[in-house]
């Protein structure tokens, strides 16, 4: 075991010597052995309570503390992804959510080395609130009237797209990937009633996450 630290730290003094070395360190940072450790963000500050599940073996989940940390302990080494998800009642009650909270967020897959310790890139779970259609509007979609969906960024957003679902008659739409919060829906709708529709995040290395459903009637 003496052996296996000295390598470990050789290594990473040598990649800390590396172009680079600040941006991967604020990533993924050390933590304890054989722990994994991270943070949950709402608005820039640290988000108390938030469920975090570690996904790989057998699930683990916890809460993040007062200062918005987390930490799974005793992890064996493997690959692994943390999953946050916001908290739901079993009656759909949104529960004890914050205004414009992210329905969900999992960061990348990673390789977690028992002997090392590895801290994932934070979860910032806020989302600034613009959002349209608002719920249950109205509205009428053909060839020439269009559907603009709009939203605010997310701090973490490389680029994003909308997923439109019919709750009848399993229509299913996704927009392309778009680096700007808007995309528009453009094909007649056959059957009229209530749709549903999230926008899903790609952070790059911090993840991906998805906004809260909203219901529009077509």
């Amino acid at each position: 075991m003496i052996v296996l630290r000295r390598a470990f730290l050789s290594a990473t003094l040598l990649a800390c010597a590396l172009p680079g070395c600040g941006l991967l360190g604020g990533l993924f940072a050390s933590a304890p052995a054989g722990a994994v450790t991270g943070l949950v963000t709402y608005g820039g500050k640290p988000a108390a309570g938030k469920r975090v599940t570690l996904t790989g073996g057998t699930a683990k989940t916890v809460a993040t503390d007062s200062t918005g940390r987390y930490t799974f302990s005793n992890v064996a080494a493997g690959k692994y992804q943390v999953v946050y998800s916001g908290m739901v009642k079993s009656d759909g009650d949104l529960g004890d959510t914050l205004p414009n909270e992210l329905a969900s967020w999992r960061t990348p897959t990673f390789d977690h080395v028992a002997e090392a310790g590895k801290e994932v890139p934070s979860i910032e779970v806020a989302y600034n609130g613009l959002l349209y259609p608002e719920v249950g509007m109205a509205l009428i979609v053909t060839e020439k009237d269009m559907l603009p969906f709009h939203w605010s960024v997310h701090p973490r957003a490389q680029r994003y797209r909308v997923k439109l679902e019919g709750e009848v008659g399993g229509f299913k739409w996704e927009s392309e990937w778009v680096g700007e919060p808007s995309a528009w829906f453009a094909q007649a709708v056959e059957t009229t009633g209530r749709y549903k529709w999230t926008v899903e995040i790609d952070g790059g290395a911090a993840g991906v996450g998805l906004t809260r459903t909203r219901q529009v009637d077509l």
